[in-house]
């Protein structure tokens, strides 16, 4: 259920700021509008293995084995924030011929766990 929050909290950073109409398009357009649950779990266990485990710079890549989805997870930079490790990652993502990318910014909690920042 994180995972799932998670993945909503990124694809509305995808779109924040955009006039309704525009919204729409961008959401029927984009790479994570065609995936399905299977490539959404793909896509979160990217971003929190490259969030764990990856240095700066080094490209996580998933790929789905039963639909066209596909994409990467690189951190960008590390740092501390208000007494938490924080990272900027790149995430990459596609769909057939939809592609997209977007950099956002996780925190590690207290608990642990890498929550969506920016």
């Amino acid at each position: 259920m994180k995972k799932v929050a998670l993945l909503v909290a990124v694809f509305g950073l995808l779109f924040a700021g955009t006039a309704p109409a525009q919204i729409l398009s961008e959401v029927a357009a984009s790479p994570i509008s065609r995936f399905n649950a299977a490539d959404n779990r793909l896509l979160l266990g990217a971003i929190d293995k490259a969030l764990s485990e990856n240095a700066n710079g080094v490209e996580l890549a998933w790929k789905s084995e039963q639909t066209p989805a596909r994409g990467s997870v690189t951190p960008q930079r590390s740092f501390e924030s208000d007494g938490m490790q924080c990272r900027d990652v790149l995430i990459a993502n596609e769909y057939r011929s939809r592609k997209a990318q977007s950099v956002h910014t996780f925190c590690r909690d207290a608990a642990g766990a890498w929550k969506l920042r920016s």
